[in-house]
């Protein structure tokens, strides 16, 4: 076990045996060492709890939290600390607290965005260093309401079929640390706007350059899809750059296969977008011009797995699934041949999900199980696999009842050299029946079959066995507690 693991499980035995003050020395040293792990704050998070610092303790869960946005124990943990006393300030741990101070910039890409533009701008004020616009020949009201934002450097520029273009050529304008990008469609969740200095400080002094993927609340009526893959932040002074005309990826000057070389981190900065609500995408033509500018990214580079992987994510997110498995099976023949391109599980999930659209069951555990074989711990690929077992149980139900049928079609006009056997005739086979309408879920079809077929062999033990165990399923079915509809006058 290495030291830092053997830190981390003596911090969790002290914390066991309510040792919370060395608890919190150990944590403290942790935090140190490791300042950008969640597990480190929210080891010294439980510790404070445990001694009474409520207020502390919240500060270290936050900065937890913020260091791991999917992280399970948010609601049992802010649940505790609305019981607990808030405390003393704690000088030492507020010094802990502290990050690097970095500059970072919001750089936003517009094009006829005066639908959005304005509360995207109001939402950046005072979380940022400096706010850009870079305009791409927007022919509406979308220059004339950024003009109104004094705090906005607004440039022009001519859209050119490429979001890399635009974005790479908008960089060398930017004047901060770091630069977190932000669509005109978005609004960063106003909480997260202190977290942003704060994450760049995090892992400025990372040796690696350090790409941030923020949470994203995709917006659909009134829903939301929760996505943290949107890598959106990284420091401007590490030679980090665009690559792809849409569906932009970042990577070092030397290409996307130098992303090895980099560090990705998920981040609670929160962005709300509602570009992909429905009554939006259908007045901006959004779909059309990403299929151009896909189709042009795979003329251009066939042998980039990330261009037939997008094309075909996109015809899948239409319903286009047989272009899509088309294009996203070239994305698994290059990818294979691409050690750089980290998306292959991806890439196979989307055509596990295809197959079960198309009910072939044993190419979807396939492409499962090869997921699981890199990656054991995936629960997606897990829930896909159930799927297809499922799927594959549902089909041979199917088949095995199709075959009981035609054993007693054949069974009357059957005069063969070879004997049928008189036992399936006379019970085995109405035992089989009885069980596939078990199986099935057809209980009372299943009863009458055991009633029937016993009345004429009353001495068969299997028959009994089968309706003994067939009654004892209805007996619990019967005594399950049901749920008692509220009247609506209540």
């Amino acid at each position: 076990m290495n030291p830092t693991m053997q830190l981390h499980e003596q911090i969790q035995q002290c914390l066991v045996r309510q040792e919370f003050e060395t608890a919190e020395q150990w944590a403290s040293s942790y935090v140190k060492q490791a300042p950008a792990s969640s597990a480190a704050w929210l080891l010294l998070g439980q510790a404070l709890l445990g001694r009474g610092y409520g207020a502390m303790a919240q500060l270290a869960f936050q900065r937890a939290w913020l260091l791991d946005p999917e992280a399970t124990w948010v609601r049992a943990v802010f649940a505790a600390l609305k019981q607990s006393q808030a405390g003393p300030i704690r000088e030492e741990i507020v010094e802990l607290l502290k990050v690097k101070k970095v500059t970072v910039t919001a750089a936003v890409i517009a094009k006829n965005e005066e639908r959005c533009i304005e509360r995207c701008l109001n939402s950046l004020i005072g979380a940022f260093d400096e706010i850009v616009v870079m305009d791409s020949g927007s022919t509406d009201k979308t220059m004339e309401i950024v003009r109104r934002f004094p705090e906005v450097k607004l440039y022009e520029t001519e859209w050119k079929d490429s979001f890399s273009q635009l974005r790479n050529e908008t960089i060398p304008l930017l004047t901060s640390d770091w630069v977190l990008w932000i669509d005109a469609d978005e609004v960063l969740y106003p909480d997260d706007a202190k977290h942003v200095r704060e994450a760049a400080g995090l892992f400025d002094a990372f040796e690696q350059p350090v790409i941030l993927q923020v949470w994203m609340a995709n917006q659909y009526g009134r829903h939301f899809h929760q996505d943290f893959s949107q890598s959106r932040m990284f420091p401007l002074n590490r030679g980090l750059r665009y690559y792809g005309r849409v569906h932009n990826q970042i990577a070092p000057d030397g290409g996307l296969q130098e992303r090895v070389n980099t560090v990705s981190r998920k981040v609670r900065i929160r962005l709300i977008h509602d570009g992909y609500d429905p009554s939006v995408w259908r007045g901006r033509q959004k779909g059309d011009r990403s299929f151009k500018l896909l189709q042009q990214m795979v003329d251009e580079e066939p042998l980039n797995p990330s261009g037939w992987f997008f094309y075909g994510r996109d015809c899948f997110n239409v319903g286009e699934y047989d272009r899509a498995l088309a294009y996203l099976k070239e994305a698994e023949r290059l990818a294979l041949m691409t050690p750089a391109f980290s998306a292959l599980g991806t890439v196979r999930m989307y055509m596990a999900q295809i197959h079960l659209q198309q009910q072939e069951w044993v190419e979807a555990m396939r492409l499962c199980e090869e997921v699981l074989q890199r990656s054991p711990d995936y629960p997606d690929a897990r829930y896909y696999l159930a799927q297809a077992q499922m799927g594959q149980a549902r089909e041979h139900l199917r088949q095995a009842q199709q075959a009981i049928v035609s054993y007693n079609e054949a069974l009357p006009g059957y005069r063969g050299a070879i004997a049928p056997d008189a036992e399936i005739k006379a019970w085995k086979a109405g035992r089989h029946m009885a069980e596939l309408a078990v199986r099935s879920s057809k209980l009372a079809e299943a009863r009458d079959l055991y009633e029937h077929f016993i009345e004429q062999f009353p001495q068969v033990e299997p028959l009994q066995a089968g309706r003994q165990a067939l009654n004892g399923k209805i007996e619990k079915l019967l005594a399950a507690p049901t749920v008692r509809q509220k009247p609506a006058s209540e």
